[in-house]
């Protein structure tokens, strides 16, 4: 596991009754083994199988299931610890799930969901999201941050403020394109 003060993380997990969730293969039971390998992964193919393995189990094709809410939560509170190629898939799930949709026929399976709730979940990292965007580029940040401003207004200047200061850096100039849409999408 990361050096990071993983009973943060430990205790997360344990505020959830993860059998007990709806997902796409019945209960969440296997979500938290995912999480912690996603975690702790440092190499490709580690984060890759535990990605797989969670998006498998609580979410499809941006279908969003009941227990994505309380993935969401864990997810945030692991990319404190994750470090190697784990982190950037943490990203990338949250950018999934924020650009998720909760209203599909097979919500009596999945139980019921709400992306406003996952995205506040994420807010609290903004600054995060915010720094890897204009350290590194990353497009999965633009994603968490555009959704973030959608659902919560308050963080909107804040969102549009990061978005342009991102296009006068180098490290965005691959991204540009996508940052100019997300400004224009937040409002």
């Amino acid at each position: 596991m990361p050096t990071g003060d993983i009973s943060l993380l430990t205790a997360e997990l344990e505020k959830y009754d993860w059998p007990a969730l709806h997902s796409f293969v019945g209960g969440a039971a296997r979500l938290p083994e995912s999480i912690k390998l996603l975690v702790s992964a440092k190499t490709e193919e580690e984060a890759e199988i535990a990605e797989r393995g969670i998006e498998n189990i609580a979410l499809i094709q941006g279908r969003l299931s009941e227990c994505a809410t309380p993935l969401t939560s864990c997810l945030v509170v692991g990319l404190d610890l994750a470090e190697g190629r784990g982190r950037g898939r943490i990203f990338d799930l949250l950018a999934t799930i924020a650009g998720g949709y909760d209203d599909h026929v097979d919500i009596d399976s999945v139980g019921p969901v709400s992306v406003r709730d996952c995205v506040r979940r994420m807010a609290d990292k903004l600054g995060l999201y915010a720094k890897e965007l204009k350290e590194n580029g990353n497009a999965s940040c633009v994603d968490i941050l555009l959704m973030c401003g959608v659902y919560d207004e308050t963080v909107r200047d804040f969102v549009s403020d990061t978005f342009r200061s991102a296009l006068e850096l180098r490290s965005c100039s691959g991204i540009a394109d996508l940052i100019e849409v997300s400004l224009a999408d937040l409002y």
